[in-house]
């Protein structure tokens, strides 16, 4: 039997600058670093002990598009299985599906969406259809091999052949060069690939990978493993290159195969496994029909048409069904009406503050290119996601918290929300989670005394009231912007929703634009902002 460690490995030195060479080739394309920096960003996020759930979910609300394929797949079958309505914020799908899924499905989307619009884009899409079903199949198979994270699994085997993509993707002459040379010569794809390119398609994943900041677990198990029967694996970084590397061979014989050749195929490679993975052809042949529906429905969400895939058309068969099964519709966000919250607003009407929002004029709201209705459906469907939270004994008052304010920060397109509650040892307010651009350093600039001087914040504490500071600089309420305010916070206007429970200030959300001006929130919208608050009353006051 053959070691796994057994890979001869290239010159370390002539390999890096032949991959630098190639890494700035790249860069030079206008969408390579804006994929470097998302994937970079997530894996950062996904790597830290202080950031989790808040700035993943502020990262991938950053891209409107990402947001809205993210969610509409959370609510396929294949991953919204546990129940509890229509998943219509990312701080919910994190808290439905868990932080590591979110991720694994972020990083799928961003990479489809990045590799596409070119000439060869059928090919692409080919190749990330061949891709994203290895996924499927190590995440079915990842108890199998003794992989506990099946979420590292479906990432693993997703980038095993990231070298190839990418250099499909940025390199197409070369890769073309490569494959005629491949199949004239019957030359191995890893010495023509050095030739063509100074370093190999695996060392390419490999380099590009490790920029991207994945952790040296998934960047190792992309090493191709050697020829043979393998033996059993000595850790966890061998068991997820085994996992990755099955899925893929298994997807490459899938798609070279003939029909008549599919049993003898099928048992040299188990038998190839055995001792890593065991797994026979009967369950195997169960494994590849779950994972061609897994991947039918992530079809969904990516606009990806099986139907024309060559490779979705040969695995259908390879999975004993008739033909690539269909992708089920999403399940809808709800659009019915607004649950009936008791309003607990109050307190007398002030004037020199500016706006009081109960008699403040309408406008446009939220960014310009939605519509009134369209903004009223998302503050809806977030309501509706708090709501299937709050009877959720499961999920923590933060993660309902911080689907309250997602819905305000994507239904009214603010720059930032931020929520600050009491810190009742000091008699403060302070800064505790938000979603906008630099958000954490906003957040830090919420500390002040709540037994100062009457500014805007503390009136819209003592009595209740939700205010609209249109100008920050108009005359009639500039001495009442306090001196951190304008020290810290650049925002020329903002608004303020008091959370009162139990006649005491507990806490404040904030929201905020840049410009004078910048906020104007129709009547229906506001009705909505408020029921929105009045769920983190009901919610704060249910944990108490």
């Amino acid at each position: 039997m053959t070691r796994l460690d057994d890979y001869p490995a290239a010159d370390g030195d002539v390999r890096q600058s032949a991959l630098n060479v190639l890494l700035r080739r790249m860069r030079t394309e206008s969408d390579f670093p804006a994929l470097s920096e998302a994937i970079g960003a997530i894996n950062r996020i996904a790597s830290s002990d202080r950031e989790g759930v808040g700035a993943l979910s502020n990262n991938i609300l950053k891209d409107f598009a990402l947001t809205n394929k993210l969610l509409r797949l959370a609510n396929v079958a294949f991953y919204n299985q546990v129940g509890g309505g229509a998943i219509s914020t990312i701080s919910r799908a994190v808290v439905i599906l868990g932080f590591d899924a979110v991720r694994s499905i972020a990083l799928s989307l961003i990479l489809f969406d990045n590799l596409e619009n070119k000439a060869h884009a059928q090919q692409l899409k080919e190749e990330f259809v061949k891709v994203l079903y290895a996924g499927m199949l190590a995440r079915e198979m990842a108890d199998k091999a003794q992989v506990k994270d099946v979420e590292e699994a479906f990432i693993s085997a997703m980038l095993h052949k990231l070298g190839r993509m990418l250099a499909m993707f940025y390199f197409p002459a070369e890769t073309a060069a490569i494959r005629q040379r491949v199949d004239a010569e019957g030359h191995d794809e890893v010495r023509v690939s050095t030739e063509v390119l100074g370093v190999s398609f695996e060392n390419l994943g490999m380099g590009i990978a490790r920029s991207w900041g994945f952790p040296d677990q998934l960047v190792q198990s992309m090493k191709k493993l050697p020829g043979g029967t393998l033996n059993p694996c000595a850790g966890n970084t061998d068991r997820l290159r085994v996992l990755a590397s099955f899925s893929n061979e298994l997807c490459e014989i899938i798609l070279g195969t003939p029909d008549a050749d599919r049993g003898k195929a099928l048992a040299r490679l188990t038998a190839r496994f055995s001792a890593t993975l065991p797994v026979t052809e009967k369950q195997l042949s169960g494994v590849m029909e779950k994972s061609m529906q897994d991947i039918a429905q992530f079809a969904l969400a990516v606009n990806v048409n099986l139907k024309h895939s060559v490779f979705a058309q040969q695995a259908s068969k390879w999975a004993g069904m008739a033909a690539v099964p269909p992708a089920p519709e999403a399940e809808a966000a709800p659009q019915n009406g607004v649950p009936a919250i008791e309003t607990e607003l109050g307190g007398s009407v002030l004037h020199e503050y500016a706006a009081i929002l109960d008699s403040a004029p309408g406008g446009d709201g939220g960014k310009p290119q939605r519509s009134s209705e369209e903004i009223q459906s998302i503050l809806t469907s977030g309501l509706q996601d708090v709501g299937n939270s709050l009877i959720d004994d499961a999920i923590s008052i933060n993660d309902i918290l911080r689907m309250i304010l997602e819905a305000m920060y994507s239904g009214m397109g603010f720059a930032h929300v931020v929520l600050c509650i009491k810190d009742g040892r000091q008699n403060t307010l302070r800064g505790k989670f938000g979603f906008g651009d630099d958000v954490q350093d906003l957040i830090k600039a919420f500390d002040f005394s709540l037994a100062g001087q009457p500014d805007v914040f503390l009136v819209a504490l003592q009595n209740n009231a939700d205010i609209l500071i249109t100008d920050i600089d108009d005359p009639k309420i500039a001495t009442r912007i306090p001196a951190w305010y304008r020290q810290h916070v650049p925002a020329r206007t903002f608004v303020l929703f008091p959370i009162i429970v139990r006649g005491k200030p507990i806490g404040l959300i904030y929201a905020d634009q840049p410009d004078p001006g910048g906020i104007m929130i129709p009547e229906k919208e506001l009705a909505l902002l408020k029921s929105l608050r009045n769920q983190a009353v009901l919610a704060i006051r249910q944990s108490l």
